[in-house]
């Protein structure tokens, strides 16, 4: 998972809002929302201090920042309506864990990262902001942030990628997990365990 990835999280929009919650937000507004964000999350990489430490911290912005929970519904899809109340909350307990662990394997990498806002505009029901990633060593990459108003406040539901949304792909990901396996639930949670523990043992 890259960077970009991570700054997500895990996440990741075009066309659909994440949520019955999830409102329309103003260019502005989304476009102050990233920035201040995005500002955020430089300084913790850039950040002087230990690895362990500027995971966490940047772990706990993200949980902020980010709709993690509403972005796991999405992803889970139509089979939500197929998991049991605790796989559902298994499944959303192993997402964040996964977004944590890839955040943690991740960030010294990044030393020196950049991040420039540049314009917001709708796409179907998101705001998505338009921003320019720098990693030393690498080519500059467009990267979208959509934006929603969720419960009262502006949160990111998906980071687009060369023209790519992570959270529909993570969706088709997933989904065929759970299609290859007779439309068992608990071969994704199975598969997001074996993937936290290969990540650990890393």
């Amino acid at each position: 998972m890259s960077f970009r990835s991570v700054l997500l999280a895990a996440a990741a929009v075009l066309g659909t809002a994440v949520s019955a919650q999830a409102q329309s937000i103003s260019a502005g507004d989304a476009k102050a929302f990233v920035t201040q964000s995005s500002a955020q999350m430089v300084s913790i990489v850039n950040s002087g201090g230990a690895a362990p430490q500027k995971a966490n911290d940047l772990r706990t912005l993200v949980n902020q920042v980010v709709a993690v929970d509403q972005v796991g519904d999405y992803v889970l899809g139509r089979y939500i309506n197929v998991a049991t109340p605790d796989q559902h909350q298994q499944f959303q307990t192993l997402f964040h864990q996964l977004l944590a662990y890839n955040i943690t394997y991740q960030i010294k990498a990044y030393q020196g990262v950049s991040i420039t806002v540049n314009g917001a505009a709708p796409q179907g029901n998101d705001m998505v902001v338009d921003t320019t990633v720098a990693t030393p060593g690498k080519a500059p990459a467009d990267v979208g942030w959509a934006v929603d108003d969720v419960n009262g406040k502006p949160q990111i539901v998906d980071v687009i990628v060369a023209g790519t949304s992570l959270r529909i792909t993570t969706r088709d990901e997933y989904g065929s997990v759970i299609s290859d396996n007779g439309g068992n639930v608990s071969a994704l949670l199975a598969a997001m365990n074996k993937q936290i523990a290969r990540i650990a043992n890393q």
